[in-house]
């Protein structure tokens, strides 16, 4: 699968999220230095969504589960709706006051806690729309 990465900048932007498109990638600033990537690699077929400069990433349509076994799956442009509404969250993990890693987490569906360590702090917040620069 590849991801349209034009459609991609189109649908953020007309929801209001700040967008930066290369050739290659799509680049959404979520606030607070969250920015999301979208990119089809090559010259494979593969592609995958991540945070810049976390090691958190997923390919394909996301899957989001909890400990039931309840599981939530939603394709990439259904995404942008999710984060828009709040129905996708941005999960941060900070280890020795730096955040260590990046990731989506679903409202209804999610099994963050359990896997904390000493030291270590979850924040999780809705995505922000910053306004645009005049």
């Amino acid at each position: 699968m590849r991801y349209d990465l034009n459609l991609i900048e189109q649908l953020f932007r007309e929801v209001g999220f700040p967008v930066h498109n290369t050739d290659r990638r799509v680049e959404i600033d979520l606030g607070l230095g969250a920015i999301l990537c979208f990119q089809n690699a090559e010259p494979d077929e593969d592609c995958l969504i991540g945070f810049l400069g976390m090691p958190w990433h997923t390919h394909d349509n996301l899957m989001f589960a909890d400990g039931c076994g309840n599981c939530i799956e939603l394709d990439y442009l259904g995404l942008i709706a999710a984060l828009k509404e709040g129905r996708v969250l941005i999960c941060e993990l900070e280890a020795q006051g730096q955040t260590a890693d990046r990731w989506l987490i679903h409202s209804k569906c999610n099994d963050e806690f359990g896997h904390l360590v000493e030291g270590e702090r979850i924040s999780v917040r809705r995505a922000t729309i910053q306004p645009a620069d005049k």
